[in-house]
């Protein structure tokens, strides 16, 4: 019983491995050109501020990613005041592309998962040619 305990637990680890490794080869490289500070406004009306209910302390960050020819602004989410150096204009990161979020791989083997909130399609001459 032990023996085959030892070997599932092996087992699983060497899968999740190939996994992992599965996972980042959907990576492609790509630049952040942009970061701003998403401020969201409060919506209390009344009289004394102090009475305002309580509300969650999120801070966000509107990060543009230009991977080929399009830029992608998604949003960056985090209960403390911290955006990752990785998130600094004209930095390269690994991103990984679906329908309406983005990953991003971050140092330390993170991954972030950002959502899109709108994509930008550059019309210069070297993407033009491209397609």
């Amino acid at each position: 019983m032990k023996k085959n305990l030892i070997l599932l637990v092996l087992v699983s680890g060497a899968l999740m491995t190939c996994a992992h490794a599965e996972a980042k080869q959907n990576y492609q490289s790509a630049t952040v050109v942009s970061v701003e500070k998403h401020e969201s406004p409060s919506n209390y009306v009344g009289g004394n501020p102090s009475d305002a209910p309580l509300q969650a302390t999120v801070h966000s960050y509107d990060i543009g990613i230009r991977l080929n020819c399009e830029t992608y602004v998604a949003r960056y989410e985090s209960a403390l005041d911290y955006l990752p150096s990785a998130f600094t204009p004209n930095h390269d990161i690994e991103v990984n592309l679906q329908k309406h979020v983005i990953h991003v791989s971050l140092p330390g083997n993170r991954d972030v998962r950002m959502s899109i909130n709108r994509r930008i399609r550059e019309k210069n001459s070297s993407c033009m040619a491209r397609n």
